[in-house]
């Protein structure tokens, strides 16, 4: 037994691995294939009545320390300059003002056709609503530096806010001013502790003298953010500024911080630190999308009511995005159609308290809208690459 599930592990890693290397020339995101292998691997094991673990419950746990390993991946690949504040105002603007359409259009439409209160509809709308940082950063290596740094940007921040709106509204049954000045506390003190955690990992990072450096400072991480989320924190922005941090440590002109920073030890170190981030994220990722796949219940996938509602919400999801570069005065091609939806929305959806689910946005839904996405990405590559190839 400990042989087979030995050499299932290695044997998903290679398959994973195979697949990251094609996407650069097939255009097919990994997400659907890693999916496929997981639904795949359900039908192999029923058929031949294997009996495999129950792997499900640990599903969230795979999930968020993918998603902090991928932010912070994606943030270590940032650098904060006067030139990019264009680029990062306009990222904002399109990461908040199409979660906000998109959720409020769903959450309306949910609300007449299916006749549950309009708090309940939104907490359903708002993680189809989140652009998948698990997928498009990965997606976007071949594209040229602004538009790769607008994905980076814009999914990033469109998770945290995804995150912080989904959080305060599952935690609050009523609305008023101290609500939302107590949400307010919220974002100042998490800034404030991510300032101190940036330092004080930025130190260990400086200082540490032990082979082993790396993995301590990122479980040393986790626990900060895990420990933000017991107490309802947006911990994501610790993970964000933490990355921020570390690739523009150059910024930093305190005389009495370089006793515990030093800017060149850390630039040296970023680089070994970025690698690691990126392979470990490749392993959990993998596994995660694999798992997801493996547990989703073919009935639903192939649902013919679900496939309708997928479509409709695919409608939605790039009518709004269409709406907002046209607003925002943002190019389409390709950024129009890289709004995948994925692991971000996979992890609130699992969250939904039971007084707020309903049948209609279910686990089959999730995954065939998470296939649209992705399809509509690969789209969207492909036609970019044919039109500079004939230019």
């Amino acid at each position: 037994m400990t042989n087979t599930i030995i050499l299932i592990i290695c044997a998903l890693i290679l398959i994973a691995y195979i697949f990251d290397i094609s996407a650069k020339n097939t255009k097919i995101p990994g997400v659907i294939l890693l999916l496929s292998v997981g639904i795949i691997s359900q039908i192999i094991t029923t058929y031949l009545g294997l009996k495999i673990p129950n792997l499900e419950p640990y599903l969230p746990v795979v999930g968020t320390i993918g998603l902090i390993l991928i932010v912070l991946e994606g943030s270590l690949e940032l650098e904060i300059t006067a030139q990019k504040r264009t680029l990062f105002v306009s990222t904002v603007k399109s990461a908040f003002i199409g979660l906000a359409l998109f959720s409020l259009m769903l959450a309306t439409g949910l609300y007449f056709l299916i006749h549950k209160p309009f708090l309940t509809c939104l907490i359903n709308a708002i993680p189809l609503g989140i652009i998948s940082s698990a997928i498009a950063i990965p997606s976007v290596k071949n594209l040229d530096a602004e538009s790769r740094e607008f994905v980076i940007y814009e999914s990033s921040i469109s998770d945290i806010l995804g995150i912080i709106f989904f959080n305060f509204l599952v935690l609050h049954n009523t609305f008023g001013v101290a609500t939302f000045t107590s949400f307010f506390f919220d974002i100042v003190i998490i800034v404030a502790l991510s300032i101190v955690a940036s330092l004080a990992l930025g130190s260990m990072i400086s200082k540490l003298n032990h082979h082993i450096k790396y993995i301590p400072i990122i479980t040393i991480l986790i626990l900060f953010y895990v420990i933000a989320k017991i107490y309802h924190l947006p911990s994501l922005v610790l993970v964000l500024m933490f990355g921020l941090f570390l690739n523009n440590v150059n910024l930093i002109k305190f005389d009495f911080m370089k006793k515990w920073i030093n800017n060149d030890t850390i630039k040296k170190e970023v680089h070994s630190f970025e690698h690691l981030i990126a392979e470990v994220t490749f392993v959990i990722r993998s596994f995660f999308f694999i798992l997801f796949g493996y547990y989703t219940n073919l009935k639903a996938v192939l649902s013919a009511r679900d496939f309708v509602n997928a479509v409709v919400i695919l409608a939605f999801i790039f009518g709004g995005r269409y709406l907002v570069f046209r607003i925002l005065k943002v190019k389409s091609d390709p950024l129009l159609y890289i709004a995948p939806r994925g692991l971000i929305t996979i992890l609130l959806f699992l969250a939904i308290p039971d007084s707020h689910q309903i049948l209609e946005v279910n686990k089959g839904l999730l995954t065939q809208v998470i296939f649209l996405t992705a399809l509509a990405m690969m789209f969207g590559m492909i036609k970019t690459r044919n039109l500079s190839t004939n230019q």
